[in-house]
């Protein structure tokens, strides 16, 4: 008698034979075994899924429908399609779905991208918070207090997103972000160089608050490097992704720990092993975290050593086009406007048409900010500045309005220097497109 792999299913706790080519649900439902298949059996939801605890290597190569839903879920590779697995030897399985709550919850899932189920990773977890925010937003009205907070989030998610990273979660003054969860190459290197970037930005900002708000304007950064459960928890409009575990809550105790040492950027010593050859030290130090019962050692970062410090964007070579990725597409208003920088480049993001154009945030003219300027039903953006009008498509000059603006300008001194051109100087355009969800800019050459 020929061989017979044998499925012992938990948490019914029964074994049965399971002959060649037969499929794992096709075993269950031969004895008996309640598993679920909305879809029949046909590949087409995920409602049979099962997690291998023993004996992956004994299932078949996911069939190319199965690893679509599997990859939709982003599912371990323990997680199988009971409808598609075949076994070449034993294997110990779990079945994740039981009942008609079971069955109605994981359809729902099977039909949209409802994210992570659940897989265990290690990445970099980064904290960041405005120092003495609560003292500040008593002095100001609610409006004020919403339009620095969106103002400083702008320019904060633009840096962690062109870096590659996730934003996980605001809570009011501050926000959780991570770096790595898809496997993104030199990630650790990206969250110091984002982290560094996010500093550099508040340097900006701070004229502009104490002038508008007579405050100072201060954050702390911590980052932890650790293993955490990342999966999309919530039901309807509030699922959204969240990271479980010790990380967590330590990479939110060192970002604490600035404001007791007086620092701005602080990691773990995890951490500082994984970019050691890469960071500049300004200063360490031993000392308990809440939370944590042996003392541990931080390290304070100044910057990125040698080339590092050059690291630029990652991006894809597509036909001499650099794509970067910046992040989700922006919930913009017809119209409406988006500042994003990559490396050194300002750019501005304007949504026309359900389309979303990008600009080099420079006035031809000039050199000044070209937000607030607008698209008209003609193709062309309209330099707020010098009403000049400029192709969206290609940047060439439609109409130039500035030679007599230009020419009043230079009859005052403080505008001599600024003055670039009089000549008609196209307007710099980058090429867009949106992938699975994500704005990527486009920088020829």
């Amino acid at each position: 008698m020929s061989y017979m792999p044998n499925i012992h299913f938990l948490p019914d706790d029964k074994s049965f034979e399971c002959p060649e080519n037969v499929t794992i649900l096709k075993t269950a439902k031969e004895n008996n075994i309640a598993h679920a298949n909305a879809c029949g059996g046909k590949g087409k939801c995920s409602t049979c899924r099962v997690l291998v605890l023993k004996g992956l290597e004994n299932c078949n190569k996911p069939t190319e429908k199965e690893q679509k839903i599997l990859d939709k879920l982003h599912a371990p590779a323990e997680m199988r399609l009971a409808c598609q697995t075949t076994l070449s030897g034993d294997i110990t399985l779990r079945r994740l779905v039981l009942n008609d709550e079971d069955i109605e919850f994981t359809s729902i899932m099977g039909k949209k991208d409802f994210g992570r189920l659940g897989e265990s990773k290690t990445i970099a977890i980064l904290f960041s918070d405005i120092r003495g925010f609560t003292s500040i937003s008593e002095q100001l009205l609610p409006y004020d207090i919403v339009f620095l907070l969106n103002r400083y989030y702008s320019k904060m998610v633009n840096i962690i997103e062109t870096n590659g990273g996730h934003i996980i979660n605001y809570m009011g003054d501050g926000l959780m972000a991570s770096f790595g969860i898809n496997d993104e190459e030199s990630f650790e290197i990206y969250a110091i160089k984002a982290a560094i970037e996010m500093l550099d930005a508040v340097d900006e900002m701070k004229p502009y608050i104490k002038t508008m708000y007579g405050h100072d304007f201060e954050i702390g950064i911590g980052i932890h490097l650790g293993e955490v459960v990342i999966g999309n928890i919530g039901a309807g409009k509030t699922s959204r992704l969240t990271l479980v575990g010790d990380a967590v809550n330590l990479a939110s105790r060192i970002e604490s720990a600035n404001k007791e040492f007086n620092s701005s950027l602080l990691i773990s010593e995890e951490y500082y092993k994984r970019v050691e050859e890469a960071v500049e030290v300004k200063d360490f130090v031993r000392t308990n975290l809440k939370g944590v019962k042996d003392r541990i050692t931080l390290y304070e970062i100044s910057g990125l050593k040698g080339a590092y410090a050059e690291l630029q964007t990652e991006f894809v070579l597509e036909d001499n086009v650099r794509w970067y990725k910046c992040g989700e597409v922006p919930q913009l208003d017809e119209g409406a406007y988006k500042e994003i920088k990559i490396d050194d480049r300002n750019i501005l993001l304007i949504k026309k048409l359900e389309r979303i154009f990008a600009f080099e945030d420079k006035c031809p003219h000039m050199g000044l900010k070209l937000r607030g300027s607008k698209i008209n039903d003609k193709g062309e953006i309209i330099c707020k500045w010098h009403q000049t009008s400029f192709c969206v498509e290609s940047g060439d000059v439609r109409n130039w309005c500035g030679n007599k603006i230009i020419q009043m300008m230079k009859n005052f001194e403080f505008a001599q220097n600024v003055i670039n051109a009089t000549e008609q100087t196209p307007l710099v355009v980058y090429k867009t497109k949106i992938d699975q969800g994500q704005l990527l800019v486009g920088i020829t050459g």
